[in-house]
């Protein structure tokens, strides 16, 4: 094996263990306020927190996915990256807090009709700390330093649940005490980073250094990937919107703890693609990149659909032991979707290599269908058979798009289908030889 490749290996295993930690946090997160809100006020709680993490998806101009890119390639200077981000960053938080303010006084009473609009306004404080989250991740993701990229996103989460303890549990201030700690532990993690930044490579504010030659750059790459995101997040997120408009909060707990208990299956999935993305941006050649991606893809495909048939198993039991019987509807979403997110799980490795490879608008081309695709979906299923129909719209779509995925990946690289999506016996020689250097480590 390269010293490449060993790094790809080591860097994938540390993202990996860091965004184990993630979830655990992540899912004792979940488990606290479901239990202490409830399915009304954890649909709430949803609903109030994805309003600015959509703003932040909408207007972050890809800025985030030029960061990569550029600083994997050595293209442009760290602190002229730096200095960009945070002045672009604070910029567009501030414009996306007035359409945050705009969209909750004209349109709250249609799709937030039973959430407190106080709490709507209080939660758009969070994003100026999100969106130098968001840019300053990216930094570490550029460099490689997933050591630091997988700290500060536990440093997040463990923030947040911190908070939780502290507002929800011991001054008891339920919903509105939950909202407070989803700004502190955004602004907790900004902290953490702007010190490891400012120790590790001597980085210095300066507002004299913004780079409008890179601000063009990174503008105009990072936009083909950032409506590919932004579509794909919709897609993603469209029907905790449409499930509030056309039925209760409750409902909308209900399906987002599903959503989340299945979101988890990807870990594998995301912490390799992480690690992927700035590798293919920096690898020189076609044969290298496709043997490293095929892979990563099979085993992938392998590992994911595994992990969804014993989910499928064990969902009732798991969902009411975490949540309790209130969430017992959960399990039957969770059912119907992991099939779908397994497929996802591959489909994502697939989109950071075509996007490593400078094509990141193909992927835009299929997020866009997609949104539309699932919204027709959930626009037809949701009124008639309520949240059961909106985690089969998740399922069709997901299946669709990874479809769509393996044939434009087939045309960018001239892979041949089986051999990055079934597994090989070389692989398998693989998995024996990187468990016995583990038994021998430890």
């Amino acid at each position: 094996m390269s010293d490449g490749n060993r790094g790809f290996v080591r860097n994938s295993f540390l993202t990996f263990s860091r965004q184990v930690t993630n979830i655990v946090i992540g899912i004792l997160l979940l488990v606290v306020l479901a239990r202490i809100l409830g399915p009304a006020g954890q649909g709430k709680y949803s609903l109030i927190t994805l309003l600015p993490t959509v703003l932040l998806t909408f207007l972050t101009l890809g800025i985030n996915t030029s960061t990569i890119y550029y600083i994997s390639r050595g293209d442009v200077k760290l602190n002229t990256v730096y200095n960009n981000n945070i002045i672009i960053g604070t910029l567009l938080s501030l414009v996306s807090m007035g359409i945050g303010a705009v969209v909750i006084f004209f349109f709250s009473e249609k799709f937030f009709n039973q959430t407190p609009h106080t709490l709507l306004y209080l939660c758009l404080l969070a994003l100026p700390f999100m969106f130098l989250r968001e840019y300053f991740q990216t930094v570490f993701q550029g460099l490689q330093d997933f050591k630091l990229f997988n700290t500060a996103m536990v440093v997040n989460q463990l923030g947040i649940l911190v908070f939780v303890a502290v507002f929800v549990l011991v001054f008891r201030l339920g919903l509105e005490g939950a909202i407070m700690a989803f700004i502190a532990g955004n602004l907790i993690n900004v902290v953490y980073m702007v010190y490891q930044l400012k120790k590790k490579h001597k980085l210095r504010f300066d507002i004299r250094g913004f780079s409008w030659e890179y601000f063009r750059k990174s503008v105009n790459y990072g936009l083909k990937a950032h409506i590919s995101n932004f579509a794909s997040f919709l897609n993603y997120r469209i029907v905790v919107f449409l499930i509030g408009f056309f039925m209760v909060d409750s409902a909308v707990g209900i399906y987002v703890t599903a959503m989340n208990i299945g979101e988890r299956l990807t870990i594998f999935a995301a912490s390799i693609s992480n690690v992927l993305y700035p590798k293919i941006a920096a690898i020189k050649t076609d044969e290298e990149r496709n043997h490293l991606t095929s892979l990563v893809s099979r085993n992938i495909m392998a590992i994911t659909l595994i992990i969804a048939l014993a989910g499928t198993i064990v969902a009732k039991d798991l969902i009411v032991t975490l949540f309790g019987h209130e969430y017992e509807t959960s399990a039957s979403l969770l059912q119907i979707t992991l099939p779908g997110v397994a497929l996802l799980s591959v489909e994502k490795i697939l989109s950071n290599d075509i996007a490593g490879r400078g094509k990141p608008e193909l992927n835009m081309y299929l997020s866009i269908f997609n949104v539309l695709f699932n919204l027709v979906l959930n626009v037809v299923l949701i009124p008639r058979y309520g949240v059961t129909g909106a985690a089969f719209s998740a399922t069709i779509t997901y299946f669709v798009s990874f479809l769509v995925k393996v044939v434009l990946y087939k045309k960018v690289t001239n892979e041949p289908y089986h051999r990055f999506l079934l597994i090989k016996k070389s692989d398998l020689k693989l998995y024996r030889t990187v468990i016995r250097k583990l038994k021998l480590r430890y």
